[in-house]
């Protein structure tokens, strides 16, 4: 991996992409200052920018001002990576732009969509919006639209290592952006070059690319980007194997930011770098233990992660195992919180996408440290140690391997309990009530329906919940189906007296599953009259649980189409009821229901939990 950062790249590419909404003369004034105190306020107060916008939002806006102040949101969108969010908005800008017949806006919203879709990884839609925006440039001959329309097309290749065709790119955009009133995206321009040549190992030109972009940044007097391009010219001397040079510069960037009172670590992880490559360990270790300190106030866990990583191999070859182990334990929590912070950002989209990848990298560099001190092991004199610390490291794999099938059970639960099927639907009939002209109806539903995944997401993890979230979490559930349905049916909930559902501990999500085949296997053929009813009642020792339908019964259902096992989740059900140990899957029963001539109607499962 090279040594050269991309994140500096992401930096750049924001500083080309973001320009004032308000460069048009044909703009309201007052607008125009309204919108740069939003662009000064946003900087620091995002919300409070996005607040501002929204209320002359609500006001009456003639279609030129309405656009312009969609697109200034769109940007604070994507500056603050709710990138799902700039995504709708900045198709619906091009639209009014489109419609407004403004190319020039049009061109501007083509770029942060472009930039928008490569973070999300839609490379094609990524370069067709960039390809558009370049044809809207040349057609109304204008060169910075036309140089950010390349700057993007670089990203594009860049991220898909076509380093010549990013440089090709790059170097165009350098021919048209000409503007020496703006020294920051000439500079950005410069340190891009710079960046494509180091990944072809051509040294001397990157470095003559980051000189002059260092001279700009000096006779501008903005100490950040000097620290930035100091940076990233130690990064280029170490990769070049320079190693004295290299020293410099990152001195230089600690030097200056002490000076001025930023907080980086980049330069002390450079550092770390370079001793570590000299095998100067304890150097090393001094560096990337204060590179870790700062990430971890600015809460950067993959930096952290990535220092943790060159601890535990400075410890190892220190043979220092026990410092070794003490890393990779902080290693693997701090990989847990990453997970559950992507998990959450996944849950803004609605959309569950759990990386079982990760964690499969993770369990494979444990088993690569296992070997190395293994190899250790043999040859090292104090035997007693080693074998202890070899002792740990299998006992902590164990518990990772535990943790490993806990997760890919939770995942295996969320796909059954949020199939992809009932959240388009749900959202489907929210959208119909819209369509309808009920305002209030639609967001109470919406409402119930985002606590409905929230509950999902919050109790997956946990090992038991009250017996009053599960039922309210169930009661949640019901009532969003019921809204797909049109109450084709009703539900009750019967409870015995001498339950407390507060104080009664179930596994979450335990009956969700069965409340979905009564509704999906049996109730949703009823157009009406369908009823489902859940029993809970309290022995001694038991609770007992009892779902219970009026539909078309199992027998019925199967002869008319395939009905997949998994949809059932009965085989998750009883999997977890196993993992408890306490032989409750053997209390699990599914009953086919008659009436009085021998026909179907209806379905009833009943299992039981010790208490």
């Amino acid at each position: 991996m090279p040594l050269f950062k991309r994140s500096y790249f992401l930096y750049i590419a924001c500083t080309l992409l973001v320009f004032s909404a308000c460069k048009r003369n044909d703009v309201d004034k007052d607008l125009q200052e309204y919108l740069l105190a939003v662009d000064s306020i946003s900087q620091q107060k995002p919300k409070e920018g996005l607040r501002k916008i929204d209320s002359l939002l609500e006001k009456k806006q003639n279609s030129k001002n309405r656009a312009l102040l969609l697109f200034s949101k769109g940007e604070l969108f994507y500056l603050n990576d709710k990138l799902i969010e700039a995504k709708n908005i900045h198709l619906e800008t091009y639209k009014l732009f489109t419609n407004l017949k403004d190319d020039y806006n049009k061109g501007r919203s083509l770029i942060t969509l472009s930039a928008t879709c490569m973070k999300l990884n839609e490379l094609e839609d990524a370069q067709k919006y960039a390809l558009e925006a370049l044809e809207i440039g040349e057609k109304i001959e204008n060169t910075r639209l036309q140089a950010k329309a390349n700057n993007q097309l670089f990203n594009l290749h860049f991220i898909l290592k076509d380093y010549k065709q990013a440089l090709f790119y790059i170097k165009r955009s350098e021919e048209l952006f000409t503007d020496p009133n703006d020294p920051n995206s000439i500079i950005a321009i410069k340190s891009n070059i710079a960046g494509v040549y180091l990944m072809l190992k051509q040294y001397n030109k990157a470095l003559e690319q980051f000189s002059e972009a260092l001279a700009l940044g000096e006779s501008a007097k903005d100490p950040k980007t000097i620290v930035s391009v100091l940076n990233n010219i130690g990064y280029t001397y170490l990769e070049a194997k320079r190693f004295d040079e290299a020293e410099k510069f990152l001195r230089g960037a600690v030097k200056l930011n002490q000076k001025i009172k930023t907080i980086n670590g980049a330069p002390y992880k450079g550092l770390g770098t370079l001793f570590l490559v000299t095998n100067k360990l304890d150097s090393a270790e001094v560096n990337y233990n204060k590179a870790m300190s700062i990430y971890k106030s600015k809460k950067n866990l993959t930096e952290e992660l990535e220092i943790r990583d060159k601890l535990i191999s400075i410890a190892i070859l220190k043979k220092q195992y026990r410092e070794a182990l003490h890393h990779q334990i902080i290693r693997d929590s701090i990989e847990v919180q990453k997970n559950k912070k992507q998990n959450q950002e996944l849950l803004h989209f609605a959309n569950v996408n759990y990386k079982v990848k990760e964690k499969e990298i993770a369990l494979a560099h444990q088993k690569e440290i296992n070997k190395q001190n293994l190899w250790l092991g043999i040859s090292a004199i104090v035997s007693l140690l080693l074998t202890l610390t070899i002792a740990l490291f299998i006992g902590y794999n164990n518990k990772l391997l535990a943790a490993n099938k806990a997760s890919k059970l939770e995942q295996r639960l969320l796909r059954a309990q949020m199939n992809p099927h009932f959240i388009f639907n749900t959202l489907a009939a929210i959208q119909n009530i819209t369509l309808e002209g009920n305002p209030v109806k639609s967001s109470n539903y919406i409402a119930k329906f985002s606590k409905l995944i929230r509950q999902n997401f919050d109790y997956v993890r946990k090992e038991e919940i009250s017996l009053e979230e599960e039922l309210a979490m169930i009661s949640n559930y019901i009532d969003t189906q019921q809204l797909r349905f049109n109450n084709s049916f009703s539900y009750h909930i019967n409870i015995s007296e001498n339950c407390d559902t507060k104080q009664l501990k179930v596994p979450p999500m335990l009956l969700q599953p069965f409340v979905e085949n009564a509704i999906e296997y049996g109730l949703k053929e009823k157009k009406s009259g369908g009823i489902l009813n859940l029993n809970i009642r309290k022995t001694a020792d038991e609770l007992f649980f009892e779902i219970e339908d009026n539909g078309v019964g199992r027998e019925q259902k199967m002869s008319q189409e395939k009905v997949a096992k998994d949809l059932h989740a009965t085989d998750i059900f009883i999997e977890r009821l196993q993992i408890r140990k306490k032989g409750e899957e053997k209390s699990f029963v599914i009953e086919d229901l008659c009436d009085k001539e021998g026909n179907p109607s209806g379905t009833k499962v009943v299992f039981k939990l010790k208490l």
